[in-house]
């Protein structure tokens, strides 16, 4: 069973990735690092940061291709908080409907890049994000200001996967009302505690198969949220964004496009 994000101990959104690299070494390898872990018995961040504005650098721009007929452009951006810290982002493709991803604790958002191009070719604008280790729902809330005042789409999506996905609820659950459209959470790694603050259409994603925590998280923020919400169980034990690479990403792939086509419209 591969639990690469995964380590004996709960980690803190506010763990330093490098500390964590280094406790963790043995597991999983040295692999790169992005996303935040909380714990749920942590206080919830700072109110002050949730309420930053942002502002944009944009630092490069590329063209990534799809196939030979088609193309989606791509832009790396850093999203600067008034509270000081940055976040970094690639914003695939254009449309009025935008997508953010957040990636587990063991990837970055170019481990995002195959779903935010078959997402982007939808017609959605999509940005995957490095979270700010020590701000992660904070840096949620900033790209979803940087999409709504920014870029001024209609509507928010937000889509996280393990740590990635407890970010997204934490930040769902602290967004102003009617600001968050959908949340798709694949293996979160925590929140339960938000259930009943989340806003939007709701889908909690896991294996039947994954390690036990997992499991509870989905069926109590199933359990606990508002309607409209579902849960869905695949077979196996893929964690989080290997979901992507089991026999599931077909099943997972069209979950997630009729949630995303419930709201979004081109």
């Amino acid at each position: 069973m591969e639990k690469v994000d995964m380590v004996k101990h709960r980690w803190s959104c506010r763990q330093n990735r490098r500390d964590f690299l280094i406790t963790s070494a043995s597991i999983i390898g040295g692999a790169g690092l992005a996303g935040c872990l909380g714990n749920q018995a942590e206080s919830s961040p700072k109110t002050t940061s949730t309420k930053a504005k942002s502002s944009l650098q944009e630092t490069s721009t590329k063209v990534t291709p799809t196939s030979q007929s088609n193309t989606i452009g791509t832009k790396d951006i850093t999203i600067r908080s008034t509270e000081g810290f940055t976040i970094k982002g690639t914003l695939y493709g254009d449309g009025k409907c935008g997508i953010i991803l957040v990636p587990q604790i063991n990837m970055d958002r170019e481990s995002w890049e195959k779903e935010a191009t078959r997402l982007a070719k939808q017609g959605h604008l999509i940005l995957a994000i490095d979270e700010n280790p020590e701000e992660c729902a904070a840096s949620v809330l900033d790209a979803i200001r940087y999409l709504r005042q920014e870029q001024e789409v209609e509507r928010v999506i937000l889509i996280g996967a393990s740590s990635g996905g407890e970010a997204v609820l934490d930040a769902n659950a602290k967004a102003t009302a009617g600001t968050i459209d959908v949340t798709i959470t694949l293996s979160a790694a925590g929140g339960p505690q938000y259930a009943e603050q989340l806003q939007g259409r709701l889908l909690f994603v896991v294996s039947k198969g994954d390690e036990k925590q997992f499991v509870t998280v989905a069926r109590t923020l199933h359990q606990n949220a508002t309607n409209p919400k579902q849960l869905k169980l695949f077979s196996g034990d893929s964690h989080g964004q290997r979901l992507f690479n089991s026999s599931h990403a077909n099943a997972l792939r069209k979950q997630i496009t009729q949630f995303t086509s419930s709201v979004c419209t081109k």
